[in-house]
């Protein structure tokens, strides 16, 4: 009897550190894109096999809003000094995003998704999601993701980090609106969470079912990235003054990850 409850809890044990795995992964490729125009979240893949991607370079994705309203040709990505104790400092890394006048990224031809290359520092504590990680809606389906679906979102809210070296914020979220299939005619759907300014490029993302079927170590299966914020406008009229209230529905617009795979497909070629 002590056996089997001990392997009852071992089972329980590796269960919750599976689970907790793929949002680390995650953790390990999200970063704050600070600019004083506009600071929001972005996330890392590794080029898809034979992508025209400049050698030693990773992908930067975000909205492409973010980068649209800095000005300037620098950004910083805020990344994060590992130490032997544990513990982890701020590191500011400044990054190009324009040439001149000249995009450095490359914007989907129709959605608000932004793609940069770049070459981070050899030390550089970052760990990028694989291409695969990005959802289509084949991936969707299989993993069963529908309205009232639960899943992590990573981001900066408010410009808000989890501490000074620089972490993102974790919330728990959940699918919203109806129907997300098929995918081109509801490019977007809507989540269940408060948005804030700095949200923008946040992935959300649960643990791939795929990679449990075969046994291995989880990774995360990114769903979408965050767009923006839902308000309900009112407008207060004074005899001497006007004045218009936002006011947040704890809503978000998310775009599906299926179109950051296209961006990425796009810009190869």
């Amino acid at each position: 009897m002590r056996l089997i409850l001990a392997v009852i809890v071992l089972t329980a044990a590796a269960s919750i550190a599976s689970a907790e795995d793929y949002a680390t992964r995650m953790l390990e490729a999200t970063f704050k894109i600070y600019h004083k125009d506009s600071t929001a979240t972005g996330f890392f893949v590794n080029p898809p096999a034979a992508a025209a991607i400049p050698e030693k370079h990773v992908l930067l994705v975000t909205a492409a809003h973010v980068f649209e309203r800095m000005k300037g040709e620098q950004a910083i990505i805020v990344l994060r000094k590992p130490h032997p104790d544990g513990t982890f400092t701020r590191r500011d890394f400044e990054v190009k995003v324009r040439e001149g006048e000249k995009p450095l990224w490359f914007k989907h031809p129709e959605q608000d998704i932004a793609v940069l290359a770049v070459k981070l520092p050899e030390d550089a504590n970052v760990q990028p999601i694989e291409f695969e990680s990005l959802a289509d809606e084949a991936a969707l389906k299989a993993a069963r993701v529908h309205i009232g679906s639960d899943m992590l979102m990573l981001g900066f809210p408010m410009r808000v980090e989890a501490n000074s070296a620089g972490f993102p914020i974790a919330r728990r979220v959940s699918i919203a609106s109806h129907p997300l299939f098929p995918i081109q005619p509801h490019k977007t759907f809507m989540a269940d969470f408060t948005t804030f300014a700095g949200d923008s490029g946040g992935p959300l993302f649960l643990p791939d079912p795929s990679q449990k079927d075969r046994g291995e170590e989880a990774r995360p299966l990114v769903v979408g990235i965050v767009l923006s914020q839902h308000f309900s406008d009112e407008k207060l009229t004074m005899v001497y003054e006007e004045r218009m209230i936002h006011h947040p529905l704890n809503l978000s617009t998310v775009i599906h990850a299926q179109f950051v795979r296209e961006a990425i497909e796009k810009y190869k070629k």
